[in-house]
Parts: structure tokens; C-alpha cells; sequence
């Protein structure tokens, strides 16, 4: 099957908040920013992930604020390719490619789109994410999707030395064709609710950044 029927290729539009064991993601019915009124919420079951990241070993990817993962788990398993936002933009391009067996390398066409950042160096298997995700949709008035909240229990695991991380957090993410001033003035209304049932704004660039010990 040539590349260009199996890259599957959107722009991720979120905002990530840390929270502790006791949090309650609030009610978010009626939010309303940008334009955009979420009119009803529905919650999804909870879903097992589990992820594994690759890098170099100098870590030039997660440097890069580059992200590359084969998960397994969820509506979009597959191989996931997160690129940095470009100049003026929030939004992060996402490449995902279909998942293969579990013995597969890395898909030749995604390691293409970051040939400059990894410069002729190999990347492997570095760290191993474990996630319990629940998620609450956020509904138009039509029922179509204008965002959705995971509530995410993680457990890093560095495959190198075996070292452990656990935390939870939250993350608010845009439907797709959601985005532009409704979408951050969306999330800007729906970050005044989650802030006050005592959310922070995630110091940490990514789960593999924070997996990794490399915040900030």
C-alpha cells in the first residue's frame, strides 16, 4: 500500500492541566466562548493505552518538541507522529500511520518527515506509557463535537533503567474543524472552569517530556 493511502494527517489543537488524585473534572455544560456554546456533555467509557516512544539517544526528538509513538489501545492505535507548532500557530501537526505487528519498525515515511532533526542518528524504543484515559465529549446544540476532556492516570516507565513516573492530568483538546479565534475562545472559557476545580497549567511539554524527566 503506497504512503499516501496509509498517512492520516490533522492538526491537534489542546492544552494540558495538572491535576491531583482528588480533582473532579467540573461541569462543563453550558460553557460558552469564541462563539461556540457547549450545550451538553457525554461521558465515554474509560480506555486502557498503552504507548511506546522512540528517540535517539541523545533524546533530539522530544528537544525538538517532536514526539514519536506506536500506540496501542483506543480509537486512533497506529503510530503517531506529533510535529512542533509552526511560527504563530498553537496547533501541532499529527501524522498517524496504521498499526502493523508488534515486532514492526518504525514506518519509513514518518522518520522521512524528520530526517533534519534526527541528522543520520537511529532512534529506539525509550519510554513506555501505561494510561487509563476517561473522556467527556463536549456537544453542540446539533450534537457535533466541539472538544473533548481525557481525564489521564499515567505510568512512565524508562525502558533503559526501569525508573517509574506516575501523575494525572488533564487534557482539552479541539474537535477537528474546530479551531482559529472560536476554538481558543472556546478553551480559554472551558480553562476558567477547569482552573477553578483546581487544575494548573501543565509545566511539561509532552508525556514523553515529562516521562523522561525533561519539563519545562
Amino acid at each position: 500500500m503506497g504512503s499516501e493511502m496509509c498517512i492520516r494527517d490533522r492538526t491537534e489543537i489542546e492544552r494540558k492541566y495538572d491535576v491531583d488524585q482528588t480533582a473532579v473534572v467540573p461541569d462543563l455544560g453550558g460553557v460558552a466562548g469564541g462563539g461556540l456554546v457547549v450545550e451538553r456533555t457525554e461521558p465515554r467509557p474509560a480506555v486502557e493505552l498503552v504507548a511506546t516512544y522512540w528517540d535517539t539517544d541523545d533524546h533530539a526528538l522530544v528537544a525538538a518538541r517532536t514526539t514519536l509513538r506506536r500506540r496501542e489501545g483506543g480509537g486512533d492505535e497506529g503510530w503517531h507522529l506529533k510535529l512542533p507548532p509552526q511560527a504563530g500557530t498553537t496547533g501541532r501537526r499529527e501524522v498517524h500511520w496504521p498499526l502493523g505487528s508488534a515486532d514492526e519498525p518504525v514506518p519509513a515515511d514518518l522518520l522521512a518527515l524528520v530526517a533534519g532533526v534526527l541528522d543520520g542518528r537511529s532512534v529506539r524504543p525509550v519510554l513506555r506509557l501505561a494510561t487509563n484515559r476517561s473522556v467527556l465529549m463536549l456537544l453542540a446544540d446539533d450534537d457535533s463535537a466541539l472538544a473533548e476532556v481525557a481525564d489521564d492516570v499515567v505510568t512512565a516507565t524508562r525502558l533503559a533503567s526501569g525508573a517509574e513516573r506516575r501523575w494525572r492530568e488533564w487534557e482539552v483538546e479541539l474537535a477537528p474543524g474546530v479551531d482559529g479565534e472560536p476554538g481558543e475562545g472556546l478553551l480559554d472559557a472551558v480553562e476558567q472552569r477547569v482552573l477553578a476545580a483546581g487544575a494548573v497549567v501543565s509545566s511539561s511539554r509532552s508525556k514523553l517530556a515529562r516521562g523522561l524527566g525533561a519539563e519545562g
